[in-house]
């Protein structure tokens, strides 16, 4: 029984977890000071829209997280600005760390994720929401 629940969770670790580990994380509490100073940032939510709806980080864009980003899904994404993906995914960021992966491939080469815990820890600082 061990021995058929090690192979499961083996064959399917890559799928469980695509946490990139490669791109940077970057704290609740600097995002707040860079949003704080006006830092010329771009937040962006990687969860679905109506999670997105119903609060998120203020000033924060909805792009839910898909299979497969493309050109015409980030074109209104400036190239030159920070960007700082999030989601609610629990350590590894599975879902703001594929699309910041997503978005690196695509030619954006200033991405980072929201580290854990994320809009989690953003809600529970009481930093600044809105729906």
């Amino acid at each position: 029984m061990l021995i058929v629940f090690v192979a499961l969770l083996a064959a399917g670790a890559g799928v469980a977890y695509a946490g990139h580990d490669e791109i940077a994380r970057i704290p609740i509490d600097d995002l707040k000071k860079m949003m704080d100073q006006k830092a010329d940032i771009v937040i962006l939510d990687a969860q679905l829209k109506e999670i997105y709806d119903s609060g998120h980080i203020k000033g924060a864009l909805s792009l839910p997280w898909k299979q497969e980003l493309t050109t015409e899904d980030t074109t209104k994404l400036p190239r030159t600005k920070l960007i700082v993906v999030y989601c609610d995914c629990g350590p590894g960021e599975t879902d703001s760390s594929d699309v910041a992966f997503q978005l690196i491939g695509l030619g954006f080469d200033n991405v980072k994720i929201l580290a854990d815990p994320s809009v989690r820890g953003w809600k529970k600082a009481g930093y600044p929401m809105e729906k």
